[in-house]
């Protein structure tokens, strides 16, 4: 009591500034609109790079996470990344538009992100046996690749004398061929639906190297300006491959458009029949690539309508032709389904070794040098080639399906073809275009 008399008789001015405060908001109620309520306090839960330690964090802020962060794990220099898929949170009004609960990994610039995915397989790595037996199994490929590919061409040609049964190649639904949907396979109701699925996943594995090789990159983690060029590149790149359903054609006998090297078989070049994505945002976008045939000429079908693939040959044969004749039709059998995995797509411009450094230094010198001219215009360059980079990437412009055997590991000469664009570049209006529909379809 005393205390709050002494406060009374010692600040008069206090009292008064109230006084004078509260008259102007009662003449003025809209002024309390105008006062900023402080952020709500969120739950946050943050850990380190191995998982070692877990910490559930109260914040409204980014900037109090990083401080409440540097008191659990005092990092010289600390920065925070979201452990879904590695990204690092620098930017306030993004970091308010987390939900609760979200996991920060904590870690140093530098630092390499072990993602949940990737942590959760790892950890699935160690106590799987089927998976340990895989690791052995890619260990034994690496160390005696000459003596493994003659494995597979001795199995082969067992095969062949074994003369196979061939004759449910053409059956299509599950009820009709109910061994080849055993294992993985189990879940779809069509060949053509489970070997679109897998080409898909094989392009959107190229689309996670690509980010990962992208943002652990020096010049991601360094610098914001080239960090916002590569976010952008990468968000192009998924609404392209969201354009070409991640190229489920390739490996889909059904789609009617096929590969020029087919020819040689016997094959007719008809009209893509190619199913489209049932979200109406993937419509719009596919509608748009579709219209604009920005993809048309790589969206085609790497089999027969029976599904026969052939090898397309070694880097080194220059060509569509395998001196060895390599040929398979993983719709025939499980057997051939599961040979199938050990045929590559192979990147003839090599993906971390040249494409991606160019890339990057692509990234570099717009950052740079804001003042260089394209090649084409002599005008101010704005952006990298995204939609070339796209087609080295993620098409059979430079992709070539290939047996074991003929997937040469050796360093190529080839470069990438990617470089900087200025406004009237028609590659650059075609993709900004394309970026312009989604974002309208999204806002409407």
């Amino acid at each position: 009591m005393l205390n709050y008399i002494k406060e009374a008789i010692m600040a008069p001015s206090t009292r008064s500034n109230c006084s004078k405060v509260n008259q102007a908001l009662d003449k003025d109620p809209d002024k309390h609109k105008n006062l900023k309520a402080p952020a709500k306090m969120l739950g946050y839960k943050i850990t380190d790079n191995e998982r070692s330690r877990k910490f559930g964090i109260g914040a409204n802020s980014l900037e109090m996470l990083l401080q409440k962060a540097q008191l659990k794990f005092p990092l010289q220099e600390l920065h925070i990344y979201l452990a879904i898929d590695g990204f690092e949170v620098s930017d306030e009004e993004y970091f308010n538009s987390l939900p609760a609960q979200t996991l920060f990994i904590v870690a140093g610039p530098d630092a390499v992100i072990t993602t949940d995915a990737d942590f959760e397989f790892e950890q699935m790595r160690q106590q799987s046996p089927l998976l340990k037996v895989a690791d052995i199994f890619y260990d034994f490929i690496e160390q005696h690749p000459d003596k493994f590919r003659r494995m597979i061409t001795e199995y082969e040609q067992q095969k062949q004398r074994r003369a196979l049964d061939n004759t449910k190649a053409h059956l299509s639904l599950k009820a009709e061929h109910v061994e080849w949907f055993e294992g993985s396979e189990e879940r779809f109701q069509s060949k053509e639906e489970a070997m679109a699925v897998r080409a898909q996943t094989r392009v959107r594995g190229y689309y996670y190297k690509t980010k990962e090789e992208l943002t652990r990159n020096p010049l991601y983690r360094q610098n914001a300006k080239a960090r916002q060029i590569i976010n952008s590149v990468l968000e192009q790149f998924r609404y392209l491959l969201i354009g070409c359903d991640y190229f489920s054609m390739m490996f889909n006998r059904k789609c009617e458009l096929k590969h020029e090297m087919l020819q040689q078989h016997g094959e007719s070049e008809e009209p893509d029949a190619a199913s489209v994505p049932n979200k109406r945002l993937r419509q719009v976008i596919k509608d748009y690539t579709s219209r604009n045939a920005i993809l048309d000429e790589w969206s085609v079908s790497l089999c027969t309508d029976l599904g026969d693939f052939y090898c397309q040959g070694a880097y080194s044969d220059n060509g569509n032709y395998c001196s060895l004749q390599h040929t398979i039709n993983p719709y025939a059998s499980r057997e051939n389904l599961i040979l199938f995995q050990v045929w590559n797509l192979d990147h003839q411009i090599e993906l971390c070794r040249t494409i991606l450094p160019t890339l990057v230094a692509n990234v570099q010198e717009l950052v740079t040098q804001p003042q260089r001219k394209c090649a084409l215009h002599n005008k101010r360059v704005v952006d990298v080639s995204v939609l070339e980079y796209f087609l080295e990437i993620f098409s059979l412009k430079n992709l070539k399906l290939v047996h074991i055997v003929c997937h040469e590991k050796v360093q190529r000469t080839n470069q990438s073809n990617g470089r900087l664009l200025c406004a009237d570049c028609h590659e650059y209006r075609i993709v900004q275009e394309l970026m312009q529909v989604q974002a309208s379809e999204i806002t409407s």
